[in-house]
């Protein structure tokens, strides 16, 4: 099965690959493991702390992370987020950190967004 198609699949019906997380599983067990497998995750802004959980959160293996945040980078910003260089001045953030972000962990599916956190939102994104 090529990977493309492994990652589509996985992103259905998300199976653990007990090779590449089996640390985890070890430490956090299977039961959990597999909740993390299957959660939708929001993570808004995307400064110094927002991009450290986000790594985290992708690296850990949950199934779908949505990278939300309304403000472009700034220069300030290079100093406290490793995602972000000069030629990103003036983008928005959430946009930026996605494109790397997203590099982290194949089997994880990563989004961005700036749109207004709301219940409609929330719903729309099956985020509890």
């Amino acid at each position: 099965m090529s990977s493309t198609l492994q990652r589509q699949t996985s992103l259905l019906t998300p199976e653990i690959d007990e090779g590449l997380y089996s640390r985890q599983i070890y430490v956090m067990g299977k039961e959990a493991m597999n909740r993390l497998a299957h959660a939708h995750v929001l993570i808004s802004g995307m400064r110094g702390l927002g991009v450290e959980i986000a790594k985290n959160i992708i690296l850990g293996g949950a199934r779908t992370v949505i990278i939300h945040d309304c403000d472009k980078v700034q220069y300030e910003d290079l100093s406290s987020q490793y995602y972000f260089s000069e030629s990103d001045i003036g983008q928005n953030r959430a946009k930026v950190a996605v494109e790397k972000l997203s590099e982290l962990n194949s089997y994880v599916h990563v989004t961005h967004s700036s749109d207004i956190i709301n219940e409609t939102f929330l719903a729309a994104n099956k985020i509890n």
